[in-house]
């Protein structure tokens, strides 16, 4: 009785019955694996293997950071359109040091309206002594500043109101020989004009500045339009200019662009941004006004910068392929590598082919001949009782040729 038979007679069952008990069995879940294993025993590893699996990682990691901080921090739009705003004001920050007197130094704004703003009692003056700290020159700082949305709105918001005024003075020298001039005030929102000169050599004063007190180097700690957040760097910022002639013109021209970001968790900041051009000379006495001075425009464009992001099932999906595409491309190169450096260790061996000779002997006469295989045959060589000597050639299957 053959397997069948036993299977179907020891369990009651025809052969037709067991044959449909058979088919009506579920399949097993291991014969739907697509992930076919190869044992730990046929495994080889190497060296260059492990150098590559570690090359393979860095690279892989690289790309996962690139989309981890695309999807959290987003990437920066930019849209310009005209300027709807109906805002009349415009409100202007500025601290700085100069090296002048407080008493013999005047503040004014001058605008396209034609007023002019005598703000010198507006802004306060700490007299103190000049001194350089950390500032540089505009032309030695770095204008590449960190204008991301998510950068800004994150600095606007830990400036509370409690933190949202300048700081105090740190060293206040009386009847010092330098004046610390800061403070904001509202100006009209068209092009204008804010200098600080000295008594007598601008507008017209009563009293004349000795002019062995004039000195107009400065260092600005502060200048920026809208609402004051100090945490947030602007062009301006820790700036210093140097001069020691007593009659000196420091321009800045100033273009002034209403800015809004957005972040990607959709918060809001509004402000201004702007742009500047430095420029400065010496000049004579009766020849020009020696001063400070601050031409800004304000530009008719509004730029909102939008931080764009992907969703979370969009950012998994990429990860996929990525992590996917260098695994099955990496996978694929060093297999065609490996393949292509067996090719050519073989062609250096002979061309890839295993030769053999053998001696066939007719009555005491020996005739070399020679036999190659190139497909796995083999040969072997058998001399009989009269000295003919003969020959087979087989397969590796061991079938006669």
């Amino acid at each position: 009785m053959n397997t069948f038979d036993g299977h179907a007679h020891g369990d009651g069952l025809t052969p037709s019955s067991y044959f449909l008990d058979v088919l009506a069995r579920p399949a097993p879940l291991a014969s739907f694996d697509a992930f076919k294993k190869t044992r730990s025993t046929y495994k080889e590893k190497s060296e260059r293997g492990g150098v590559l699996t570690v090359l393979i990682a860095f690279i892989l990691a690289i790309l996962v950071w690139n989309e981890l901080t695309e999807y959290i921090y987003g990437e920066a739009d930019y849209t310009f359109h005209v300027d709807g705003g109906l805002g009349h004001k415009l409100q202007i920050n500025f601290d700085a040091t100069i090296a002048t007197p407080c008493h013999y130094l005047t503040v004014d704004v001058r605008d396209a309206v034609g007023d002019r703003l005598h703000i010198s009692d507006e802004f306060k003056k700490d007299s103190t002594s000049f001194e350089i700290g950390q500032a540089q020159r505009i032309s030695n700082l770095d204008t590449l500043l960190d204008t991301s949305a998510s950068k800004m709105v994150r600095d606007s918001r830990r400036t509370t109101k409690r933190n949202r005024v300048f700081p105090k003075t740190a060293h206040l020298v009386e009847d010092g020989p330098a004046c610390r001039v800061y403070g904001s005030m509202e100006v009209k929102k068209v092009t204008g004009n804010l200098h600080i000169t000295t008594l007598g050599h601008g507008y017209l004063s009563w009293e004349h500045t000795d002019h062995e007190l004039m000195n107009l180097s400065h260092v600005i700690h502060e200048f920026s339009f809208g609402p004051y957040f100090p945490r947030i760097s602007q062009p301006l910022d820790n700036s210093l200019e140097m001069t020691r002639a007593h009659f000196h013109i420091f321009q800045y021209f100033i273009s002034v662009v209403s800015t809004r970001y957005i972040d990607a968790g959709r918060r809001l900041l509004e402000t201004s941004q702007f742009s500047v051009t430095e420029m400065s000379r010496e000049t004579e006495h009766g020849k020009g006004v020696p001063g400070i001075f601050f031409k800004y425009d304000i530009e008719p464009m509004s730029l909102t910068i939008r931080e764009r992001t992907t969703s979370l099932f969009q950012f998994l999906v990429r990860l996929a392929g990525i992590v996917g595409g260098v695994i099955v491309c990496s996978d694929f190169g060093i297999r065609t590598l490996a393949f292509v450096e067996r090719k050519v260790v073989r062609k250096g061996r002979g061309g890839g082919e295993d030769g053999f000779e053998f001696d066939l002997g007719v009555g005491g006469a020996g005739e070399r001949r020679s036999h190659t295989a190139g497909h796995g045959f083999g040969a072997t060589g058998q001399t009989n009782s009269n000295g003919m000597g003969r020959s087979s050639a087989y397969e590796s299957t061991g079938r006669i040729i």
